[in-house]
């Protein structure tokens, strides 16, 4: 009896530890890129004493705002995250909806994230 419990425990346990790893089904959507704007501001300076003396290093924002088209809608997304992925303008890329948030892959499969920054119907 304990040797059918053991090995009733370690397969339930086998199940769960792979639904656990599996990752959900994604809806990916494709989109053409009409349009993507990458742009670097100065947003202040970051100033630390050294010896007598002040150092300062000018700290600046970068931005990437993205047109995309479907066949029903015209979306604007600003990237979120410290890297930038380039689209190919009048190609199409693949994407899908995580909440409110947009995720685009790049070729080495990081994932990109994109907030909806406006929504046109066509």
């Amino acid at each position: 009896m304990r040797v059918v419990s053991c090995i009733f425990l370690a397969l339930l346990f086998a199940m769960g530890a792979a639904s656990f790893g599996a990752e959900k089904q994604r809806n990916w959507e494709q989109a053409t890129v009409i349009s993507q704007d990458l742009d670097s501001q100065r947003s202040g300076a970051y100033a630390t004493p050294i010896g007598n003396g002040t150092i300062a290093v000018p700290l600046y924002k970068r931005s990437n705002t993205v047109v995309v088209e479907t066949d029903h809608y015209r979306y604007q997304w600003s990237e979120v995250g410290r890297k930038v992925i380039i689209l190919p303008v009048n190609g199409k890329v693949q994407f899908y909806r995580d909440g409110n948030w947009f995720i685009v892959m790049d070729s080495k499969n990081k994932k990109h994230k994109f907030a909806l920054v406006g929504e046109t119907v066509k």
